[in-house]
Protein backbone atom coordinates (compact mmCIF):
# COMPACT_ATOMS: atom_id res chain seq x y z
CA UNK A 1 0.00 0.00 0.00
CA UNK A 2 1.33 3.43 -0.96
CA UNK A 3 2.14 6.11 1.57
CA UNK A 4 -0.69 8.39 0.45
CA UNK A 5 -3.22 5.58 0.51
CA UNK A 6 -2.11 4.74 4.03
CA UNK A 7 -2.21 8.44 4.88
CA UNK A 8 -5.74 8.87 3.56
CA UNK A 9 -6.92 6.04 5.78
CA UNK A 10 -5.12 7.51 8.78
CA UNK A 11 -6.54 10.99 8.11
CA UNK A 12 -10.06 9.58 7.85
CA UNK A 13 -9.64 7.84 11.21
CA UNK A 14 -8.21 10.98 12.78
CA UNK A 15 -10.99 13.17 11.41
CA UNK A 16 -13.64 10.72 12.62
CA UNK A 17 -12.07 10.68 16.10
CA UNK A 18 -11.93 14.47 16.08
CA UNK A 19 -15.62 14.72 15.18
CA UNK A 20 -16.74 12.27 17.85
CA UNK A 21 -14.51 13.85 20.50
CA UNK A 22 -15.16 17.42 19.33
CA UNK A 23 -11.42 17.94 19.14
CA UNK A 24 -9.05 19.09 16.42
CA UNK A 25 -7.91 16.69 13.73
CA UNK A 26 -4.26 17.61 14.29
CA UNK A 27 -4.55 16.79 18.01
CA UNK A 28 -6.14 13.45 17.17
CA UNK A 29 -3.44 12.71 14.64
CA UNK A 30 -0.87 13.07 17.41
CA UNK A 31 -2.97 10.96 19.82
CA UNK A 32 -3.04 8.22 17.18
CA UNK A 33 0.78 8.19 16.91
CA UNK A 34 0.96 10.12 13.66
CA UNK A 35 4.76 10.13 13.38
CA UNK A 36 5.15 6.40 13.96
CA UNK A 37 2.22 5.36 11.76
CA UNK A 38 3.06 7.66 8.84
CA UNK A 39 6.81 7.45 8.54
CA UNK A 40 7.25 9.41 5.31
CA UNK A 41 7.78 13.08 6.21
CA UNK A 42 6.39 14.35 2.88
CA UNK A 43 3.18 12.43 3.46
CA UNK A 44 2.89 13.82 7.01
CA UNK A 45 3.18 17.39 5.69
CA UNK A 46 0.66 16.63 2.93
CA UNK A 47 -1.83 15.19 5.45
CA UNK A 48 -1.54 18.19 7.77
CA UNK A 49 -2.04 20.53 4.82
CA UNK A 50 -5.02 18.50 3.59
CA UNK A 51 -6.56 18.52 7.05
CA UNK A 52 -6.22 22.31 7.27
CA UNK A 53 -7.64 22.84 3.77
CA UNK A 54 -10.66 20.70 4.63
CA UNK A 55 -11.25 22.59 7.88
CA UNK A 56 -10.85 25.98 6.19
CA UNK A 57 -13.14 25.12 3.27
CA UNK A 58 -15.63 22.71 4.82
CA UNK A 59 -18.64 24.94 4.18
CA UNK A 60 -17.86 25.21 0.45
CA UNK A 61 -17.03 21.50 0.18
CA UNK A 62 -20.26 20.52 1.94
CA UNK A 63 -22.27 22.75 -0.41
CA UNK A 64 -20.76 20.90 -3.37
CA UNK A 65 -21.77 17.60 -1.79
CA UNK A 66 -25.27 18.79 -0.96
CA UNK A 67 -26.12 20.00 -4.47
CA UNK A 68 -24.83 16.77 -6.01
CA UNK A 69 -26.98 14.45 -3.92
CA UNK A 70 -29.86 12.99 -5.93
CA UNK A 71 -32.91 12.02 -3.86
CA UNK A 72 -30.69 12.19 -0.78
CA UNK A 73 -29.79 14.76 1.88
CA UNK A 74 -26.70 15.62 3.87
CA UNK A 75 -28.44 14.54 7.08
CA UNK A 76 -28.77 11.00 5.68
CA UNK A 77 -25.03 10.60 5.06
CA UNK A 78 -23.17 8.60 7.65
CA UNK A 79 -20.33 10.53 9.30
CA UNK A 80 -17.75 8.30 7.59
CA UNK A 81 -19.27 8.79 4.13
CA UNK A 82 -19.35 12.55 4.61
CA UNK A 83 -15.72 12.60 5.75
CA UNK A 84 -14.63 10.47 2.77
CA UNK A 85 -16.41 12.79 0.34
CA UNK A 86 -14.89 15.89 1.95
CA UNK A 87 -11.38 14.47 1.78
CA UNK A 88 -11.70 13.41 -1.84
CA UNK A 89 -13.17 16.72 -2.97
CA UNK A 90 -10.45 18.68 -1.16
CA UNK A 91 -7.74 16.57 -2.78
CA UNK A 92 -9.10 17.19 -6.27
CA UNK A 93 -10.04 20.84 -5.97
CA UNK A 94 -7.35 22.24 -3.69
CA UNK A 95 -4.44 19.88 -4.36
CA UNK A 96 -4.98 19.04 -8.02
CA UNK A 97 -4.92 15.28 -7.49
CA UNK A 98 -6.27 13.72 -10.72
CA UNK A 99 -9.99 12.97 -10.61
CA UNK A 100 -9.63 9.24 -11.41
CA UNK A 101 -7.17 8.85 -8.51
CA UNK A 102 -9.43 10.76 -6.12
CA UNK A 103 -12.47 8.68 -7.06
CA UNK A 104 -10.56 5.38 -6.84
CA UNK A 105 -9.13 6.23 -3.42
CA UNK A 106 -12.48 7.51 -2.11
CA UNK A 107 -14.24 4.36 -3.27
CA UNK A 108 -11.57 2.14 -1.66
CA UNK A 109 -12.04 3.94 1.68
CA UNK A 110 -15.83 3.68 1.41
CA UNK A 111 -15.69 -0.05 0.69
CA UNK A 112 -13.18 -0.67 3.47
CA UNK A 113 -15.07 1.26 6.14
CA UNK A 114 -18.70 0.92 5.05
CA UNK A 115 -19.08 -1.69 2.33
CA UNK A 116 -19.61 -2.06 -1.43
CA UNK A 117 -22.92 -0.19 -1.60
CA UNK A 118 -21.32 2.85 -0.04
CA UNK A 119 -18.44 2.50 -2.49
CA UNK A 120 -20.90 2.77 -5.38
CA UNK A 121 -22.62 5.73 -3.74
CA UNK A 122 -19.32 7.57 -3.18
CA UNK A 123 -18.32 6.84 -6.79
CA UNK A 124 -21.51 8.42 -8.10
CA UNK A 125 -21.36 11.49 -5.88
CA UNK A 126 -17.69 12.17 -6.58
CA UNK A 127 -18.20 11.62 -10.29
CA UNK A 128 -21.03 14.20 -10.37
CA UNK A 129 -19.08 16.77 -8.34
CA UNK A 130 -15.68 16.39 -9.93
CA UNK A 131 -16.77 15.95 -13.54
CA UNK A 132 -18.93 19.08 -13.21
CA UNK A 133 -15.97 21.00 -11.78
CA UNK A 134 -14.01 20.40 -15.02
CA UNK A 135 -10.88 19.36 -13.12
Amino acid sequence: MGQRTKGRRFLLQSRYAAETREDSTIDNMELLNFSSRITDSETRVWLKDLSKIIDDNREDIDKKIEVSLVNWSMSRLTPITKLILEQAIAEAIYFGIPVPVVIKEGVKLAIEFEGPKTGSFVNGVLDRILKDSNL
